[in-house]
């Protein structure tokens, strides 16, 4: 009895520690390697302003390998756009890009029509509108690369918002960015019935 007793000690710990050793391993948030390559879950957490979050964004950008879908409520950092059309000219990068409409026509509306004009003359689609409710904000911030890959967070893709207190999370499963590239999908739909370019609407 006390053998078999023993026995079932020793397999809870054997289960237990290797899943917290798995767990430990799976969500390495100190690793800095945005390739590919990886098969397994990843996960690694920014924070703005103590971290650069701009400089990691740029750096989980130029990872991308064939597709890149970004949904983000403003649009405004020169260099955010320079990369994007960097992917699409030397890579040949899919790039398509959601953007919130009330921004678009804002206080920083000109900086967002600027950031649209260069990625539509570069041949990026950019789509600009609404929630599918009562004409509400598109709030995410969200990028799909590769199918595999998602970044996510609170972090706006502007300047600013690197001095802000904001997060931005890098994580590889592939899982998860199908159901991120769904609810891009739903939003298209929805957005590209809607005006595309506001701010040259005559009344």
């Amino acid at each position: 009895m006390r053998n078999k007793i023993l026995a079932i000690v020793a397999a809870v710990m054997m289960v237990f520690g290797g899943g917290t050793y798995t767990g430990y391993r799976l969500h390495d948030l100190t690793a800095n390697d945005y390739s590919t390559s990886k098969d397994q879950f990843y996960s690694k957490t920014v924070f703005t302003p103590f971290e650069d979050g701009l400089a990691e964004y740029l750096k989980f950008l130029d990872g991308t390998q064939h597709k890149l879908r970004i949904a983000t409520y403003v649009l405004t950092e020169d260099s955010i756009t320079d990369k994007l059309i960097e992917l699409k000219k030397n890579r040949g990068v899919d790039v398509k890009v959601l953007l919130d409409r009330s921004q678009s026509v804002a206080r920083s509306g000109k900086y967002v029509q600027e950031q649209v004009a260069r990625l539509r003359a570069a041949g990026i689609e950019v789509v600009i509108g609404t929630s599918e409710k009562k004409g509400q904000i598109m709030h995410l911030k969200y990028t799909v690369r590769d199918d595999a890959w998602v970044e996510d967070g609170s972090w706006n893709y502007s300047a600013s918002a690197s001095w802000q207190n904001n997060n931005l999370d890098f994580t590889h499963d592939p899982a998860r960015a199908q159901r991120f590239t769904d609810n891009w999908d739903r939003m298209y739909r929805f957005v590209i019935t809607q005006d595309q370019t506001p701010w040259d609407k005559t009344d």
